[in-house]
């Protein structure tokens, strides 16, 4: 039986490197385990599974964030917040990119999606950089991992996925994972600025200063964008609503503003659900598939298999922690977010529960050794829609994706070794 385990996983593998989508290759290597098990009569389960791994009031939330992702960028908020930045820390040198960080991280506290993220700032950021001095490449790094701070500040897809799927409080989840965005935030901007002035980009100055007036001014006008994790998590942790009733409070009040203001036409709406419909058109199905392969890997223990394998390689908790960082830092370079969260997190919390670390804890370290993953060459997610968007090698934007490779790699290891950081806000 193990063995069958194993060459289904292999397969599943096998088909993501030959291109197969991703839910196919899910569904594939899930049929070939119980074909190799001699397990065929759960083969009914599938169709059934698939509309139960739908069928939860929870996952509303995914298509409502992302919708709102994508109505703010079309209202003039993601402008807003990005000139709020550059009005607080664009007067210094290199304050032009730890401006686009810092934007970065007041987007993802509301989108709450990887790819809107990265896909909006460089558009809107990578051509000024680069009047700047900045090299092209580096402003796609840059913006590469800026975007992946969307899956780790709250509201993010990822928390809600994961709170699901191992039943904890999504709203734990949430608050849990303010400070440790922050910080990553935080050491990102400090590594920006050793390193820009190592580089001596930014070769073409300014003569912006700093304004406490100008900070005032663009602070009323990014109010909104300044609203809306007031609105989601304010109403989340108040009980006024659920995440998912949030989201749809957040949808209204975006498209009110919108047309309020009479920046989102009937023609822009249109086309704003239909870009958050192919975002959700490709999620959809791996939830669907996923939740199916993880029925199987509960029917077969996987879980208790995993944790008594790794257990017999070391029982030393360093060690442990070390082999689950590689496992989830691999799969995260390879894999969506969508797969790794329903399959690696049932497999892998037992290891972490019985090494002591407490399951909040763990999910938020687990979310950012995923997006450590998004933004490690060669086959980090966040490379590819960057470099699609810029025209920039993927091998070009890596070279200078190093200085946020430390920067992930530090904000990763404070997190793992001071639990505080995450459970000292819900109280644990």
């Amino acid at each position: 039986m193990e063995w069958g385990i194993l060459i289904g996983v292999l397969f599943i593998f096998f088909l993501f490197f030959v291109g197969i989508p991703v839910f196919v290759a899910i569904g594939f290597g899930s049929m070939l385990i119980l074909i190799l098990t001699g397990s065929t009569h759960l083969f009914p389960n599938l169709g059934q599974c698939a509309f139960e791994g739908l069928n939860a009031f929870t996952f509303l939330a995914i298509p409502l964030y992302i919708l709102t992702g994508d109505i703010i960028s079309r209202t003039g908020v993601t402008d807003a917040l990005l000139d709020l930045a550059s009005s607080l820390i664009g007067s210094i040198r290199g304050g032009l990119s730890a401006t686009v960080l810092l934007a970065c991280g007041f987007f993802a506290a509301i989108s709450g999606s990887v790819a809107s993220d990265a896909a909006v700032f460089s558009r809107i950021t990578i051509p000024e950089l680069e009047k700047r001095g900045y090299p092209r490449a580096y402003g796609g790094a840059l913006v590469a991992a800026g975007g992946a701070t969307a899956v780790l500040i709250p509201p993010s897809v990822g928390y809600i996925l994961i709170g699901y799927v191992l039943n904890i409080s999504i709203a734990d989840l949430f608050l849990a994972t303010i400070l440790p965005g922050i910080l990553v935030v935080i050491v990102m901007i400090i590594i920006n600025f050793i390193y820009v002035h190592m580089r001596g980009f930014e070769s073409v100055g300014t003569d912006k200063q700093f304004s406490f007036k100008e900070v005032v001014l663009n602070l009323w006008k990014a109010k909104m964008g300044l609203v809306f994790p007031f609105i989601i998590l304010g109403g989340i942790y108040s009980g006024v609503f659920t995440p998912s009733e949030a989201g749809a409070v957040a949808v209204a009040v975006g498209t009110i503003h919108g047309i309020l203001t009479r920046k989102l036409s009937l023609k822009d709406y249109v086309e704003t659900l239909r870009s958050s419909a192919m975002v959700c058109g490709v999620i959809m199905p791996i939830l669907a598939i996923a939740y199916f392969m993880g029925q199987t890997m509960t029917y077969f223990e996987t879980q208790k298999l995993v944790l008594k394998t790794l257990l017999s390689i070391t029982e030393n908790p360093v060690f442990l922690i070390m082999i689950i960082f590689s496992i989830v830092l691999i799969f995260g370079m390879f894999i969506d977010l969508v797969p790794n969260i329903l399959i690696l997190g049932p497999l892998l919390l037992p290891v972490a529960v019985e090494i002591g670390m407490d399951p909040n804890h763990f999910c938020i370290w687990f979310m950012f050794t995923l997006a450590f993953g998004f933004i490690t060459p060669p086959y980090g997610f966040n490379l590819f829609v960057v470099s699609s968007i810029t025209g920039v090698s993927i091998v070009e934007i890596s070279r200078r994706m190093i200085p946020f490779l430390i920067a992930f790699f530090i904000t990763n290891v404070i997190i793992v070794i001071w639990p505080g950081l995450s459970l000292y806000i819900i109280g644990k």
